[in-house]
């Protein structure tokens, strides 16, 4: 029953939080959150019951979903989808490079709008020039996105189908990979 996980809403069903199986359960039969979906297949037993196991639930606090840290590289591969953001070219992760919109040399920050993924024949063409990123929006998440991206590879297909329903739909794709 491992490596299951549970989508948290906010009061404004917003996501902001992923949490273990085992902590919605806790929160459930405390009376802490409302399970919103239950896993369509899977259960908990007891020895003598059996229980469904939340998969999306809402709690009454009104949290942020705003995403505060600095983007990582990996961060901003997942974000633009591991496409190139000039010529559109879908590589892995070892196959590309980060790129600055604004070149480091002329004031261009590490930041969420200023960082895109690029493929190297399209980062050695640009050199010191600023590009449009034609293929990618250099935009900082609104969504939960590292916590997310952890365990965004280890869901179930049940699952990730459920939580498509509430994530914001920049970040369905992500689910999928």
């Amino acid at each position: 029953m491992d490596k299951l996980f549970c989508l948290v809403l906010n009061r404004a069903f917003l996501p902001f939080d992923v949490i273990p199986w085992e902590k919605a359960i806790t929160l459930e039969w405390l009376g802490r959150c409302l399970v919103i979906e239950y896993h369509p297949t899977r259960r908990v037993r007891s020895p003598s019951r059996e229980y469904p196991l939340p998969i999306v639930v809402r709690v009454s606090s009104i949290r942020s979903t705003m995403v505060m840290e600095r983007p990582t590289r990996m961060m901003i591969h997942y974000r633009d989808n591991f496409r190139c953001a000039y010529c559109g070219k879908t590589l892995r992760d070892n196959e590309l490079t980060i790129d600055h919109v604004v070149p480091r040399s002329k004031g261009g920050k590490w930041t969420w709008e200023n960082l895109v993924t690029c493929c190297v024949r399209c980062n050695r063409a640009k050199r010191q020039e600023i590009w449009v990123p034609t293929y990618t929006d250099p935009v900082k998440p609104s969504f939960l996105f590292t916590r997310y991206l952890k365990v965004a590879r280890l869901i179930d297909p049940p699952t990730r189908e459920v939580w498509n329903q509430y994530l914001p739909s920049q970040h369905r794709w992500v689910v999928g990979r």
